[in-house]
Order: structure tokens, then sequence, then C-alpha cells
């Protein structure tokens, strides 16, 4: 769900000047300029924002913490995707495993240029790593123990594949 309050709809989103309750939303240029990412892990009964994983790819600290205001990783999904990003995936024969294209902050930043990286979850999407810093296309295979992905925005002559869930990740040439 990718609004700033679960269980809105677009027809519940129509007018110029939407008002809502808690005062947050001015008018749809607001609500499209600050979407959100939720989750549920009990079929819908509750929401929240996805907790940001503690570190980047490099090990370093992201300072990204939702009791310090609402920082969270916010996922790209079919809507709102206009530079072909992947979505969320996950394989029924790889239990827990997840990859999406993402990123950290107060809200899906969709802008050209963005901060945007690609995030796994092993757990089936309650805790996230950053696997790279780019923006990749993905797959999983032989029930999750080999994840691929490429650069999906660029060029590439290399793909990256795990055998171990996406704990390590081994380039491959694969042209010239």
């Amino acid at each position: 769900m990718n609004n700033d309050r679960p269980g809105v709809n677009s027809k519940q989103m129509s007018g110029k000047n939407l008002r809502m309750s808690q005062g947050k939303l001015k008018d749809l240029s607001d609500y499209h300029e600050n979407k959100k990412t939720y989750v549920t892990h009990n079929m819908g009964a509750s929401w929240k924002l996805i907790d940001a994983p503690l570190k980047d790819v490099h090990g370093r600290t992201l300072h990204c913490y939702q009791s310090e205001g609402a920082c969270a990783l916010h996922l790209h999904m079919y809507s709102n995707n206009d530079y072909g990003y992947a979505p969320p995936y996950s394989n029924k024969a790889a239990v827990g495993i997840v990859l999406a294209v993402g990123n950290t902050g107060n809200y899906l930043d969709t802008k050209k240029g963005a901060a945007v990286g690609t995030y796994l979850s092993r757990d089936g999407g309650y805790k996230w790593s950053q696997i790279a810093e780019v923006p990749l296309i993905y797959d999983i295979s032989d029930h999750g123990a080999l994840l691929v992905a490429a650069p999906n925005t660029q060029a590439t002559t290399q793909i990256r594949y795990s055998w171990n869930e996406g704990k390590t990740w081994t380039k491959l040439k694969v042209s010239n």
C-alpha cells in the first residue's frame, strides 16, 4: 500500500482541496509527493512503516529510525514507477525471500536522480538489508539458494549472484 494512510483508496482521495483529520495532507499534490510504504504481516489487520536497514551495503550506519520520526524503507511498486524499476519480488518456492527497489527516508523518492537502492529480506519483509546502491533486476532460483541480479537502469557486462540467500555476492562477467 503506497499512501500516507493505509486503507484509503483512490476514490476517497479525489478532490482539489483534500483535507485529512491529522492535518498532514493539504491537497493531492502533497499526497503524490509524500507516498510511504506500509507493510502488514497479519492479512491487513494492522499496517506499519517498514523499518529501514541498520546499515548500508558497505556496513555504514544509516541513521534512519522510525522512533526519531517517519524515516523508513519505502519500496517502488507497479504504480508511479516511471523509471522501470523492478517491483518487489518473491517466489513461493523460496519462503521468506523478498527482493525490492526503494529508498530510505521520510517518503518514497520518485524524483529523477534519487538515491535508490536494492534491498533484500530473508524473513518475509520483517527485516531488510541493502544489497546494492543502484536499482537491480533480480530473480530467485533453487528454493532461494541462488539469487541473480543485474543493473536495471544502465548497460552492464556483468551479473551478480549469491549462493547463500544474499549474504555475499559474486560478480560474473557475461560479455564485453
